[in-house]
C-alpha cells in the first residue's frame, strides 16, 4: 500500500462522530506505519516465478516454504534494534513497563536459525524466537509479536506484492477450494474484503496477510479459518449505520473474520488501516459473538 493511499483511507474516518476517538487512533496508526516503512532492510536479490506461484497456490503450498528468502542475520538484528528504538522515540510504544521490557531484550540471543525462518515460515519464528520473555506474560509477548510482524513485513513486502500481482491473473473458473493460509508465507489471514466486480452484478472476496502484505482471492461464502461453506453456520455482525465493517462469524469453528465491504466504505481501502479500525468494531461486538458461541 502506498503512503498516499493510506492518507486517503485515514481521511474517511476523520469526520465520523460515533464516540470513538478516530483522530487519535488514526494518528497512532499512521505513526506506526510510518516508522515501519522507514525501515529499509538489505534485501537479497530474488527472482519471483509467477507460474510457480500460481501452481503452489492451487496446491495450497506457501511460496516461501518452497523458495525461501535468504535474510542476513546481522541486518535483521540491526533492524529489530532500529525499529524498537524508533517505536519508543515516536511514542508508538509508550507504556513504561512495555518500554522497560523492550530495553531488556538482547537481540544477539536471536539465533541465525530462528532468523532464517523469517524468510521461510514467519509463524514458526514467533514460536522459536527465545529472547527471555516469560511465556505467561501475554502483554509482553504481544508487544514483541507486534515488533516482529512489522520487521518481517519490511523484508517480505516485495514478495507479497509480487504474489498479489501474480494472483490477479488467476483463471477463476479453474480455481476452487482456495487456500486458507497465506500463499506467500503461510500465515493466518488478518482481514478480508468484499468488492464489486467491474461490469458484473457479482462480488469478489479477498483475504489479506498482515505479515507479508499478500492479498489473495477467496470464496464469497466460506469461513476463512476452517473452510466451512454451510451458509446456515455463517453470519455477519454489523451496525446498520456502518455496513462497511462487518464480522464474518462461523458457528462451526468459532472463528471471526473482520471483513470490509469496499463499495460502502467512505474512504479508500488500505488493509492496514482497516485492520486497525476493525479492532474497534470487534470490541463493540464481543458480547454478541460470545452469545453466538453459547447458542452453537
Amino acid at each position: 500500500m502506498t503512503e498516499s493511499l493510506r492518507e486517503k483511507a485515514i481521511e474517511g474516518y476523520l469526520d465520523r462522530d460515533d464516540g470513538v476517538d478516530w483522530m487519535g487512533l488514526m494518528t497512532y496508526a499512521n505513526s506506526m506505519f510510518d516508522v515501519r516503512d522507514s525501515i529499509k532492510p538489505n534485501l537479497p536479490a530474488f527472482k519471483f516465478d509467477g507460474e510457480e506461484a500460481r501452481r503452489l497456490f492451487n496446491e495450497h503450498s506457501a511460496y516461501l516454504k518452497a523458495h525461501p528468502l535468504i535474510i542476513d542475520p546481522k541486518d535483521f538484528r540491526d533492524n529489530c534494534r532500529l525499529l524498537q528504538k524508533r517505536f519508543i522515540e515516536t511514542g508508538v510504544i509508550n507504556e513504561p513497563h512495555q518500554i522497560e521490557m523492550l530495553n531488556t531484550l538482547d537481540w544477539d540471543k536471536l539465533s541465525d536459525e530462528a532468523i532464517a525462518l523469517a524468510g521461510k515460515d514467519p509463524s514458526e519464528l514467533f514460536e522459536r524466537a527465545d529472547l527471555g520473555i516469560d511465556a505467561e506474560d501475554g502483554e509482553s509477548q504481544s508487544v514483541l509479536a507486534g515488533l516482529f510482524i512489522n520487521i518481517i513485513r519490511a523484508y517480505l513486502k516485495p514478495v507479497g506484492e509480487a504474489m498479489t500481482d501474480a494472483l490477479t491473473r488467476l483463471d477463476e473458473v479453474a480455481v476452487r477450494d482456495k487456500p486458507l493460509l497465506c500463499p506467500t508465507c503461510g500465515s493466518v489471514p488478518a482481514i478480508s474484503s468484499v468488492s464489486e466486480v467491474a461490469g458484473t452484478q457479482s462480488n469478489e472476496r479477498k483475504l489479506f496477510c498482515s505479515c507479508c502484505g499478500t492479498v489473495w482471492p477467496f470464496e464469497r461464502v466460506r469461513c476463512a479459518y476452517c473452510g466451512n461453506t454451510n451458509s446456515n453456520k455463517l453470519k455477519y455482525f454489523y451496525a446498520d449505520e456502518d455496513p462497511a465493517h462487518r464480522l464474518h462469524a462461523c458457528k462451526e469453528c468459532g472463528g471471526v473474520m473482520p471483513t470490509v465491504f469496499q463499495n460502502v466504505l467512505k474512504g479508500e481501502l488500505d488493509y492496514d488501516i482497516e485492520l486497525v479500525a476493525m479492532g474497534v468494531v470487534q470490541n463493540l461486538y464481543e458480547d454478541q459473538i460470545k452469545d453466538q458461541d453459547t447458542e452453537a
